[in-house]
């Protein structure tokens, strides 16, 4: 991170990313969503806060899906970048590529 941006990306604040987090409704959940966002949170403290989809000032949005299917409607959140966790290997690869990378562009990301 430069002097010129302290966020890391350009417009963004200096501090943690701000990212809201979406939960689908959990009609056939195949591990327990709360406690990997718990595990999230807690390895990427100082890094990223998750925050209501509703919340000013948002990076990207994150829908946590209990399944494979994530059928969450991510129409709302647009122009916003949206990531999926659909499993707990999904949510390994977000917190490693946060914790490599912090400041990469999320509109990129493969989630």
């Amino acid at each position: 991170m430069s002097k010129s941006d302290p966020g890391g990306l350009k417009g963004l604040p200096p501090g943690p990313r701000r990212i809201g987090l979406k939960y689908c409704g959990g009609c056939a959940p195949r591990y327990d969503r709360v406690g990997q966002v718990k595990a999230m949170e807690r390895e990427l403290r100082g890094l990223v806060t998750l925050l209501s989809p509703d919340a000013e000032g948002l990076e990207a949005i994150l829908i946590v899906a209990g399944c494979p299917t994530c059928c969450v409607d991510a129409s709302d959140f647009r122009p916003l970048p949206v990531l999926r966790i659909r499993c707990e290997a999904d949510a390994r690869r977000f917190i490693d590529d946060i914790r490599s990378e912090p400041s990469r562009d999320l509109a990129g990301s493969t989630l």
